[in-house]
């Protein structure tokens, strides 16, 4: 399994997640209060092109547009759609995962920087499901690229720079998939 292969997946899942929501759920408040479900997709399919057009040199979007997660008000499920076909183009541009790029925690390769929006498009995917109560279960067979990318990203280092949220606690009923999420700092609704 490749790295990209696994962003691949983690933008399937995201925009699945973003093409089931329904108009009357986008208003409803995120886990990610007081952000709507509305403004969290757009927070995350726009942190997919910040990260593809840090790698690339490409601004797609303003870092102050994702952060704020200033709502896309066009169709969400077209635009995930769009998202996840630029930044995996983007991605795939020759050299991008050997090359060394300016990223918030300093100067790191490609072949690093793609775990962050990978975890990114993951978690999301799983904060907007449990938003509108229904939980995702990430594929058994993705989970051990999932838990290697997991323990590459969610570092002190990374929640001392804001891109990770501190560790919450697992229930012990947990799934796999829930306790990958509560490293990433989900909490777990029961």
């Amino acid at each position: 399994m490749t790295q990209l292969s696994v962003l691949e997946y983690s933008l399937d899942e995201l925009q699945r997640v973003v093409v089931a929501l329904d108009d009357a759920e986008l208003d409803t408040v995120s886990n990610c209060a007081p952000w709507t479900v509305r403004r969290l997709a757009s927070h995350a399919l726009n942190n997919q092109l910040l990260w593809a057009g840090m790698v690339t040199g490409n601004q797609l979007v303003s870092p102050d547009e994702t952060m704020g997660a200033v709502a896309y008000d066009g169709d969400l499920g077209v635009y995930a759609g769009d998202v996840a076909r630029r930044a995996l183009d983007l991605w795939r541009t020759d050299g991008v995962l050997d090359r060394v790029h300016i990223t918030p925690l300093g100067e790191l390769p490609g072949s690093i920087v793609i775990n962050f929006p990978t975890i990114d498009a993951l978690a999301h995917a799983w904060d907007l499901s449990a938003s509108v109560g229904r939980a995702i279960e990430f594929s058994p067979d993705e989970l051990p690229a999932i838990s290697s990318i997991v323990d590459t990203t969610c570092t002190d280092a990374a929640r001392d720079h804001g891109l990770i949220k501190a560790v919450t606690v697992a229930p012990d009923d947990a799934s796999h998939t829930e306790r990958l999420m509560t490293l990433a700092g989900r909490a777990i609704p029961r």
